[in-house]
């Protein structure tokens, strides 16, 4: 589920992870004012041409950050292609990713089996999952270990400019540490408000923590989205 990227800046020899929001990361079909549906409906499989357009704000500032759009390109039994594209920016990057939204690899970085932090259908509130993973940066060719922790905490309500949603909410936290060195380790802590509905989370923050320190926290929602049926 994860549509963050990873990318890596050495400074005084040391490798300092920098999280890019992809989504990890929509408009014409649906009407703005979506209804609710019920959060258990089953989750429906991509197709090509869905699209979801989110907007992220940085929770420390306040201040507005990019407006960024998902929309899916290739779909095949293994994997989910996602082309990612942020306002006002010239180009897009391909995401690729396994059908429980896990992601598997992205121009610069090859995760292995997948990183884990997408979602475990069929959604319940309590239900809690585990992940390991292994990921390599391309540019660099630096080695990461990872771990995933995720656990649905409660089914609620969420209205954002895209519509209202019935959402599961589901606190997930992410380790990943340099394989070379494991004291340089990056912590994520989110919390996702999942929508069958749109097959997507309608709202997601992020809080970035080094060494147990808060490098950023950052927020996105949905603003617009079509399906494909």
């Amino acid at each position: 589920m994860g549509t963050c990227t990873h990318r890596y800046l050495r400074t005084s020899g040391t490798i300092y992870p920098i999280l890019l929001w992809l989504a990890l990361i929509t408009s014409g079909l649906w009407p703005h004012a979506a209804a609710a549906q019920p959060a258990d409906q089953a989750n429906d499989a991509a197709r090509v041409g869905d699209r979801w357009v989110y907007d992220t704000k940085d929770e420390i500032t306040g201040f507005p950050k990019d407006t960024y759009s998902q929309v899916v390109t290739d779909v095949s039994p293994k994997e989910t292609v996602v082309s990612v594209t942020f306002r006002g920016k010239n180009g897009s990057t391909l995401v690729a990713y396994d059908q429980n939204w896990d992601r598997l690899d992205q121009p610069n970085i090859k995760f292995k089996p997948s990183d884990g932090q997408g979602i475990r259908p069929p959604l319940a509130v309590g239900k809690e999952w585990r992940t390991e993973h292994e990921a390599r940066i391309t540019q660099t060719g630096a080695a990461l270990k990872g771990s995933v922790i995720a656990k649905v905490v409660a089914q609620e309500p969420i209205t954002t400019a895209a519509g209202t949603f019935d959402t599961f909410r589901i606190e997930m936290r992410v380790q990943e540490v340099l394989a070379s060195d494991p004291s340089q380790a990056s912590q994520y802590e989110y919390v996702i408000w999942w929508a069958p509905q749109v097959n997507h989370w309608v709202r997601r923050k992020l809080v970035n923590k080094f060494q147990n320190r808060t490098r950023s926290s950052t927020s996105e929602e949905l603003t617009d989205f079509s399906r494909k049926f």
